[in-house]
């Protein structure tokens, strides 16, 4: 199996069909009222998704258009297993999966080694309750799993 070496970053569906640009909070919230995928910048600025991508909500993953380019897939939960129980279990298969150093990760970024290449960068995540704000850039990383 392979795996990608950065954050997905797509503005289209594998068919060619547009995801929806949700720029203010008040769209991002409309998305999930409406059952329809969208995509974000975090903090709805384009310079955070020149390193981090993009921001999906589930209806843009689960999506049967596919997100993901044609050859990929949004890994299973058995996918994401493997790979963290390959570089040691969920305990230390984080650190050998993200960016070394602080330059993205908040300090002391402990055990961070990248020594599996995936280079996990902490993009952080918009929360899917009412308030549909930003959260943990710098310190969480968040990778949706689907089938």
């Amino acid at each position: 199996m392979s795996w990608t070496k950065r954050n997905l970053e797509v503005s289209r569906f594998r068919n060619g069909d547009v995801i929806p640009h949700a720029q203010s909070e008040e769209a991002w919230k409309r998305a999930k009222v409406n059952q329809q995928p969208a995509w974000c910048y975090y903090d709805n600025d384009p310079e955070n998704g020149k390193i981090y991508g993009k921001l999906y909500n589930w209806y843009a993953v689960s999506d049967t258009r596919g997100i993901c380019p044609k050859g990929w897939h949004v890994p299973t939960d058995n996918e994401w297993t493997t790979l963290t129980d390959y570089f040691g279990g969920q305990q230390v298969a984080g650190g050998k999966m993200k960016t070394e150093g602080t330059t993205y990760w908040n300090s002391p970024n402990v055990g961070a080694t990248n020594e599996s290449g995936f280079t996990g960068l902490p993009s952080g995540f918009r929360e899917i309750s009412e308030k549909f704000k930003f959260f943990c850039l710098g310190s969480h990383g968040v990778w949706w799993s689907y089938g």
